[in-house]
Formats: structure tokens, C-alpha cells, sequence
């Protein structure tokens, strides 16, 4: 259960938009502001296409806080239109890099709707 100020018990939950209120109008790949994956514990990435045509969505990873030279941590999967998922990252079964990014494309350009990415993460209280 949370309190007044995001701790689950003893752990804070810390959250990082990497897309927010973002309109995808088009049939290109959008790349995601760059987020941090500070800790070697797992994180979730939580999706929501509000677009009305389905995202493919891609999790990639980089050694530095740039898209340049980055690497494909999840294999591309699609969220369908109105939609959301969650995508839980483990260093034990995708490798861990510090820095996080999203791609997202749509294969019919939406007229409708937004993307909204969040990494959420949770830390022990020191």
C-alpha cells in the first residue's frame, strides 16, 4: 500500500516519462527521452497507447545518456490501440545498461490519441 508520499512500506517508488501526451501522426519510428536504470534491480516500463492504431515498441539500452550506439534490450512487440502494458526488466535475463529509451511505430499513421511511457522504480529506504 502507498503513503501520502509514494513509499510502498519502506521502499520509495520513483517514476521517469520518457514519452508523455506524446501525438504520433505518422509512420516513422519516434524515439523516447532517455531514462536512467540507476540501480541493478529490475524496473518496469509501462505503456499507454492511447493512439488509435496499434504501436510496435521497442526497449532499447545504451552505455551513455544518448540513442546513438544503443542496443535492442526487448525485442520489438506491439500494444495494440487503446491499450496498455507493462514490461518488467530484469538484469538476470536482459543484461543491465544505465540508460533506458523506447522507440515506438505505427504501420498506419494514427489520427487520434497519444503515448504515454513511464519506467517505474522501486528503492529500499537507506
Amino acid at each position: 500500500m502507498l503513503d501520502a508520499i509514494g513509499r510502498v512500506r519502506n521502499l520509495t517508488v520513483s517514476y521517469q516519462h520518457l514519452f508523455l501526451g506524446y501525438e504520433i501522426r505518422d509512420t516513422a519510428t519516434h524515439e523516447s527521452g532517455v531514462g536512467e536504470w540507476p540501480h541493478l534491480s529490475a524496473i518496469t516500463i509501462y505503456i499507454e497507447n492511447g493512439h488509435n492504431q496499434d504501436l510496435t515498441i521497442t526497449i532499447r539500452g545504451n552505455k551513455e545518456r544518448t540513442v546513438m550506439g544503443s542496443v535492442e534490450l526487448v525485442s520489438a512487440f506491439t500494444v495494440s490501440a487503446g491499450t496498455s502494458v507493462s514490461y518488467t526488466l530484469a538484469p538476470e535475463t536482459t543484461g543491465w545498461l544505465p540508460y533506458i529509451y523506447v522507440t515506438a511505430k505505427a504501420a498506419t499513421a494514427p489520427t487520434t490519441g497519444e503515448i504515454n511511457v513511464t519506467i517505474i522504480t522501486i528503492e529500499k529506504e537507506a
